[in-house]
């Protein structure tokens, strides 16, 4: 299994780089800092107590007088230490004591043990085997003057800053594609949306941005055009079906007669299924309904059949009532149709959502027609012998769409098609115009 430790938004990528370009920054900045302001002290100071241990130490080269001008000068002089016991150094001024240490143990060509006094004016206490037990007292002058309360607070403060800034940056960036994304997901389910702001932001955004609102004007331009090609087509059919079906009940032969006639009514059937394709209900306004009650309805128009209808407690949602109700038609039609009685027709509240169940108890379809029956002129095995344009069902899916939510086909383990709907309880308080018209 691979794992990717890449954020996977833009916003946390560009929050990743801007981190590790100021922490290359600051490790760069520290080490400039600390090889042109510490280290010329530290060989500085070094030589003085190398300078001072000759003058008061070594009988070869010991100069008292001169000892305590240096002393004086300098304030690296001969003296006890305040406790026998070691000091802890401070994490910020091991670096430094550390280098000091090198520096002096390349001075006196042996080991050196240092002692830490962090009082106001930080110390080192300095001492050889060559010393006899003597210390040297070293005032740490070259660190007070960089105080460390300081650099912490320049460490801390100046990523802190260039992050937020950076961050802000990112923001400003990332705002417009969210924009976009947000855009594109309405313009993905029908919905009209204003056009994309291509003037005042970058040139690049600007550019993807025209291109986009150019893209929604020409898929809105086809869209219009479909439609007015399926209108027509279907409205002109309608004049000489109903000719041929006032003349086909003039024939003699009853059988005949019957039989032209059945197929006119389902020419008229599939008519009227490309009317409802075309009649998406986009204008259609929403309005508070109890989905319980647009089932009864339409279940009343079917019961000559055999229903089993369980409706529980659900709260209302913001639906368009007319589109719905062609949903529901459009399901029990396709289970007396293409299933068997009985049907079931239930609803639920899970969890967030309002659950619609709708079940024949048929033989169901193949489990690898199922993922394109929701596509327009899709149809299962068994629908290839009964007549039907194939967009019931992809009708169903484009109005569950328009209300946000989703809709899964299954083969009941005991047989027959379950088509469960799937609607966001949030329609209450959010009408589905509304959820696309927030990114405008």
């Amino acid at each position: 299994m691979r794992i990717n430790l890449l954020p996977r938004t833009a916003f946390a990528r560009s929050a990743v780089v801007v981190g590790l370009v100021i922490f290359l920054t600051q490790v760069l900045t520290l080490w400039f800092f600390a090889r042109n302001a510490y280290l010329p002290g530290i060989r500085e100071y070094s030589r003085l107590t190398l300078l001072q241990a000759e003058l008061s130490v070594y009988e070869e080269t010991r100069d008292a007088e001169a000892a305590a001008r240096l002393g004086e000068v300098s304030g690296i002089m001969m003296a006890t230490p305040p406790s026998a016991e070691d000091s802890q150094v401070p994490l910020i001024s091991r670096p430094v004591v550390n280098s000091f240490r090198l520096e002096i143990e390349e001075l006196f060509g042996e080991p050196v043990n240092i002692r830490f006094e962090d009082s106001r004016r930080p110390v080192l206490w300095i001492n050889t085997p060559s010393f006899q037990g003597q210390w040297l007292r070293v005032p740490m002058t070259f660190f007070r003057d960089y105080d460390r309360y300081l650099l912490v607070g320049w460490g801390v403060t100046v990523p802190l800053f260039a992050v937020i800034a950076g961050l802000l940056i990112a923001r400003g960036l990332n705002r417009p594609l969210k924009r976009l994304e947000q855009v594109a997901a309405v313009v993905g389910r029908g919905d009209p949306v204003p056009p994309l702001n291509d003037r005042n932001g970058p040139e690049e955004i600007n550019a993807v941005n025209r291109a986009f609102n150019r893209m929604t004007r020409e898929l809105a331009q086809a869209q219009r055009d479909r439609a007015l090609l399926l209108a027509g087509v279907s409205h002109d059919l309608r004049t000489p079906l109903t000719r041929l079906r006032l003349s086909a009940e003039f024939i003699a032969d009853e059988e005949l007669s019957e039989g032209i006639i059945g197929d006119i009514e389902d020419m008229d059937a599939i008519l009227e299924q490309f009317i409802g394709f075309i009649r998406d209900g986009a204008d259609e306004v929403a309005s508070y309904e109890n989905i319980n009650v647009l089932v009864e309805d339409v279940c009343a128009k079917f019961d000559h059949l055999d229903l089993d209808i369980d409706l529980r407690h659900v709260p209302r949602l913001m639906l368009k009532r007319l589109t719905f109700k062609r949903l529901l038609t459009n399901l029990m039609t396709n289970a007396m149709k293409y299933g068997e009685p009985p049907v079931e027709v239930s609803t639920q509240l899970s969890g967030q959502d309002v659950v619609l169940t709708v079940r024949d108890h048929g033989q169901g379809v193949r489990d690898e027609d199922i993922p394109t029956l929701l596509q327009p002129f899709s149809r299962g095995e068994k629908a290839r012998t009964v007549t039907g344009s194939g967009l019931g069902l992809a009708i169903v899916k484009r109005i569950v769409d328009m209300h946000h939510g989703q809709v899964r086909l299954v083969n009941h383990p005991d047989g027959g098609l379950q088509v469960e709907i799937r609607l966001p309880v949030t329609g209450r308080f959010v009408q589905p115009e509304a959820l696309s018209a927030r990114v405008r």
